[in-house]
């Protein structure tokens, strides 16, 4: 939870061709949206390995994961389809973070008073 604290941001990977784990990372992605400390903290969610074939679509992984929907909240978020092997799609995810990490300057991290 500290490391959630100091977050600007959050970038949140899925492997495209591993429908078998879909469902855990679906739990691993809704505790984490779900945390306080990261209310409202932009998210990029990269959809890796669109460049195997057979892989799960953007659409795929949207459906998948849409009763996250609702918990997402009020924040910047964007799925992007990427291949880390190629590059194809990671600049464009990068650079929109960087744009939403610098529009919410002036929110600093939230700190979890602990007492």
């Amino acid at each position: 939870m500290k490391y959630y604290a100091e977050s600007h941001g959050v970038i949140y990977v899925i492997d495209s061709t591993d429908e078998e784990r879909l469902s855990e990372s679906k739990r691993a992605f809704e505790k984490m949206i779900t945390s306080e400390v990261l209310e409202g903290v932009p998210l990029l969610v990269l959809a890796n390995k669109q460049d195997v074939e057979g892989c799960l679509s953007i659409p795929d992984i949207k459906t998948a994961f849409s009763d996250c929907i609702s918990k997402i909240g009020k924040r910047d978020c964007l799925t992007q389809s990427c291949s880390a092997l190629t590059g194809k799609g990671v600049n464009e995810g990068i650079e929109w973070m960087v744009k939403c990490v610098v529009r919410n300057i002036h929110r600093p991290p939230r700190q979890k008073d602990i007492t």
